[in-house]
């Protein structure tokens, strides 16, 4: 029997929410980075929809809507904001980031949106995907829900993604193969502050907040840190631990640098597809990883078959984080075309 877990993950949410969202409108709580606001995008994206995003704590009153005077009916309507587009009679993702942070008097306009499916007179479209977000109320960044939002919403707490779902969506989104090596070496950054384990083995480079402003690890400073080391050709080797500790916190920083060696040690990808049979193959575990995950990022038809020339000569565990990473990403379709992995795959059947 399946555990009921009281979380889900964010693909979960997802699924959730495209197949319930025009009827049931939904909060998504989780801890700070973990990837709600992603969530937009994809919805937008799996439903073809109009996106309005809505950065609450930024908005006041006049930002949603102003009351206009009728001199002939001595009466006055809301006028809905242009920008938003709630007059457009088409379905749109409303995506109300950050809603447990927004004033007062700004979720109650908003109120009729999320239960109503109007603003002020203006109905929005009825297939319409209303999605709201916030951190959790133990988070301690100043979340607050009251009982008549509460009951409007279908709340989904959301889980920490694990190590390896952030893994995918780094690897199908370019992120720095150093970061997502770090990323695998050490699974503790995708802890809670809320598990007990967590807590009793008191791992510092995770969100909590008893520890106020400290930087710290999660999918989004992660994320971040993959852009500072993508230049860290331009600038020194201190600016770029100090930049690093400034997103993700000095210990997890230092964990991160002592990969720098490793991904400069690793072959040029030019010269492995000059001379797979020749190029230089990495030693040690951490550089196997490395180059694994950037050849998932780079390989494409043309260069398929010279990186499998020069990936058999490699280690069974280089072989298998690309292959099996590969299936995992939006690499799957140009591997199963591909016939050099149809025949490692045959050579490699207890691997699936």
């Amino acid at each position: 029997m399946e555990i009921f877990k009281h979380e889900m993950s964010l693909k979960e949410a997802k699924d959730f929410i495209l197949a319930c969202g025009s009827d049931v409108p939904t909060i998504l709580l989780g801890q700070p980075g973990v990837g709600k606001t992603s969530m937009f995008d994809e919805i937008c994206k799996e439903t073809g929809y109009r996106g309005v995003y809505m950065n609450v704590p930024e908005l006041d009153i006049g930002d949603i809507g102003i009351p206009m005077p009728n001199h002939e009916t001595k009466t006055t309507a809301l006028y809905p904001n242009e920008y938003w587009g709630f007059h457009i009679d088409e379905p749109a993702v409303i995506f109300m980031d950050e809603f447990t942070k927004g004033a007062d008097a700004v979720q109650k306009i908003l109120h009729p949106i999320i239960n109503e499916g109007r603003i002020g007179s203006v109905k929005i479209h009825k297939k319409s995907i209303v999605v709201l977000t916030g951190n959790n109320s133990t988070d301690g960044v100043g979340d607050m829900l009251k009982a008549h939002s509460i009951n409007r919403v279908t709340i989904i707490p959301i889980r920490n993604p694990y190590s390896e779902e952030w893994i995918e969506w780094a690897t199908d989104n370019g992120v720095n193969p150093l970061v997502i090596t770090a990323a695998k070496q050490f699974p503790e950054w995708f802890a809670s502050y809320k598990d007990s384990e967590v807590e009793n083995k008191e791992n510092h480079e995770i969100f909590n907040p008893k520890r106020g402003d400290e930087p710290f690890v999660s999918p989004r400073s992660l994320a971040k840190s993959g852009k500072i080391v993508d230049k860290r050709h331009l600038y020194t080797e201190n600016a770029l631990r100090v930049g690093l500790a400034g997103t993700i916190g000095k210990t997890a920083a230092e964990k991160m640098a002592s990969y720098f060696v490793v991904a400069d040690s690793l072959p040029l990808w030019d010269e492995i597809l000059a001379n797979p049979t020749t190029a230089k193959l990495p030693e040690s575990p951490a550089a196997q990883c490395m180059l694994a995950y950037s050849a998932i990022q780079r390989v494409d038809r043309e260069s398929i078959t010279k990186w499998f020339t020069y990936m058999k000569r490699a280690s069974s565990e280089l072989q298998s984080v690309f292959c099996l990473s590969g299936l995992a990403s939006n690499k799957e379709d140009l591997l199963m075309s591909s016939k050099a992995f149809v025949d490692w795959m045959r050579e490699k059947q207890y691997l699936f």
